[in-house]
């Protein structure tokens, strides 16, 4: 029994066991179904006190164990509204916001030793101070940090410490616009900054016309024409019919030298609007410069047509009327852009500029003078008064005025030639040397200026100074005759006569006709013994005009190499020319009695004393 009563009462005790572990089973069942309801019914409270007991164990860390504090959030005010960030949050900010730091939530009893420095803004620690988002955009665009569009988190942050140890950190993301490259570009006054910021402006917003055409504008005045093209052609794609545009690339074309394509942007400008008188003009200009003078000439015309009385318009059209001769009409033009503009002094200078073409040289006098009253330092001013003094038989003003010329510039190889060539019309030589040789010290192969000189040596009989200055013209005008006849002269006089027969031959080969060439040759050949070229070259000139000269050189040269016959026939051409003349027969006599022929060796000298005699009667006539 007791056996059996114990053992009843060991059974009741493992299901009283047994009821127990059922009920905590269910108790827990039901605080965990109570907690799953809760944390579905009211999940802010209970993250608040799982939070909460989390920040007891971290607080005791830190106040107890001296372990760093923990950083839970910050509570900023930017724009007037309240933010409260942590660290798993990214601060966003443009150049428009303002933003102050109001609270810190740490470990830290009070927040005494914690503080906030937005990186690279400000002072070490920004709490409670006023803050400028354009201030961290400036910061980014200048140091480049930005690139296009918004900075990576994490370049800036707001680094919260604690006794200058950090504890946490908050990115912050820069926000940067097409705006703000704009507003940079505008305040820079480098064109390589502007233009890397107006291009990421444009990397923001392809289709901002207005920025790609600023970039287009700052690419041309750079001298980058070919990126300026691009620019203004990717806004006719967005906006084919913007005039404006057209014409700005017309000036890139033009500017660039690209002619036809200016006419083609400035054709499709007029299509687009037949008034727009500015592409009529810059099609002008196309054309002049690719030298159609007659269709730059009618679309100035129709420019001024659309658009009357446009003095830069009046103007080019005069350029292009005196391009094509027309110097009348030039002058009427520049003559009415000065009554629109009187102070236009380049119109001045070219109005008196082509009177001197028209050989008005009153008025091109007057308006050279009107000239250097505006312009008292104009060389050239000076320079074409000289040259219309010059025309109107005027030396000394004509030498005067290209003294003043010189004195403003010295360099000018023209204006010292000029003033060489008046002084010889003056006779003053030794002047015009050193104004020749002032030439040539500027322009030392200047063949005008040589020539001249040594024409001036020739003239005085210098030779040996001639024949050095004539042997360099003539290296530079190999094919000039009269430098080849002047210098075998010249070398004649110096005794030298195969020189002076090779150079008489050059210029008789370069087309020099004068006879006296072929007889000086002539006479050159004989000296040098080439008397076989000598003769040929006198019976050339005897056949060509028999005077008394040629033929008794070609008779005498006969003689000399015993031609007799020959001889004779020539003095016999002698007293065809002289019947009368004596001298004639004796000449014929003393050739016949050298071949043998005494009978008519008498004759001859019968009929030359007859002639003789009769030359005596006739100055005893002539006496009486």
């Amino acid at each position: 029994m007791e056996y059996k009563s114990g053992m009843a009462s060991r059974s009741e005790r493992k299901g009283r066991k047994s009821t127990k572990v059922r009920i905590v089973l269910l108790i827990l069942v039901i605080m965990t179904a109570a907690g799953l309801a809760a944390v579905f019914l009211y999940p802010g409270k209970v993250r608040a006190i799982a939070e909460g007991w989390i920040r007891i164990q971290n607080t005791f860390s830190f106040i107890v164990l001296d372990r760093k504090p923990h950083f839970y959030s910050l509570v900023l005010e930017k724009n007037g509204k309240d933010y409260r960030l942590t660290s798993r949050d990214i601060f966003e900010v443009s150049y428009r916001d303002e933003f102050v730091i109001k609270q810190v939530s740490t470990d830290v009893l009070f927040g005494g030793g914690v503080e906030v420095d937005v990186a690279g803004l400000g002072d070490k620690n920004d709490f409670g101070k006023l803050l400028k988002g354009i201030d961290l955009v400036d910061k980014a665009v200048l140091t480049g940090r930005g690139g296009v569009g918004e900075n990576r988190p994490g370049v800036y942050s707001l680094q919260i410490a604690y006794r200058g140890d950090p504890i946490a950190a908050i990115p912050i993301r820069i926000q940067i616009t097409p705006q703000d490259w704009l507003r940079y570009a505008r305040s820079s006054g480098n064109q390589k900054v502007q233009i890397e910021y107006l291009k990421r402006a444009i990397a923001l917003n392809r289709e901002d016309t207005n920025v790609r055409r600023m970039l287009a504008s700052i690419y041309l005045h750079a001298g980058m024409t070919g990126d300026a093209i691009a620019q203004y052609q990717e806004i006719l794609a967005l906006k084919p019919d913007d005039t404006a545009i057209l014409s700005e690339l017309a000036k890139c074309y033009l500017k660039s030298g690209q002619y036809e394509e200016a006419i083609r942007i400035t054709t499709r400008a007029v299509k687009a609007n037949p008034k727009d008188d500015a592409a009529l003009a810059d099609m002008a200009l196309a054309w002049g410069n690719l030298g159609n003078w007659k269709k730059a000439i009618a679309a100035y015309e129709d420019s001024l047509k659309t658009r009357p009385g446009n003095p830069a318009v009046m103007f080019k059209l005069g350029e292009a009327y005196e391009k094509t001769g027309q110097l009348e009409k030039a002058a009427e033009q520049y003559q009415l852009v000065l009554e629109k503009v009187p102070k236009a002094d380049h119109v001045a200078v070219a109005l008196a500029s082509i009177t001197l073409k028209l050989g008005n040289y009153d008025d091109t006098i007057r308006w050279h003078r009107e000239v250097l009253k505006r312009q008292p330092k104009n060389a050239a001013a000076y320079a074409n008064l000289g040259l219309a003094y010059g025309s109107k038989g005027l030396t000394r003003e004509e030498i005067e005025n290209y003294q003043k010329a010189i004195e403003l510039n010295p360099g000018d190889p023209v204006v010292h030639f000029n003033l060489a060539t008046a002084y010889e019309k003056a006779k003053k030589e030794p002047e015009a040397i050193r104004e020749y040789q002032k030439v040539l010290e500027l322009k030392p192969h200047d063949s005008d200026s040589l020539e001249r000189l040594a024409d001036l040596h020739f003239k005085a009989k210098r030779f040996s100074a001639a024949v050095s200055l004539y042997e360099k013209a003539v290296k530079m005008s190999p094919r000039k005759s009269v430098i080849y006849t002047r210098l075998g002269f010249a070398y004649a006089e110096l005794k030298k006569p195969a020189q002076s027969a090779a150079n008489y031959e050059q210029a008789i080969r370069y087309g020099a006709k004068d006879p006296h060439i072929r007889q000086n040759l002539a006479l050159s050949y004989s000296q040098t013994g080439k008397t076989k070229e000598s003769i040929a070259m006198y019976e050339t000139l005897a056949a060509a005009k028999p005077t008394t000269e040629v033929l008794n050189t070609l008779a005498d040269a006969y003689m000399k190499e015993k031609h007799y016959d020959k001889a004779i026939r020539i003095y016999k051409k002698l007293i065809e020319l002289n019947p009368k003349k004596a001298a004639g027969y004796a000449s014929v006599a003393y050739a016949y009695g050298l071949k043998g022929d005494p009978d008519r060796q008498i004759e001859y000298y019968l009929k030359s004393i007859n002639e003789l005699h009769k030359e005596c009667v006739h100055e005893e006539d002539q006496h009486r």
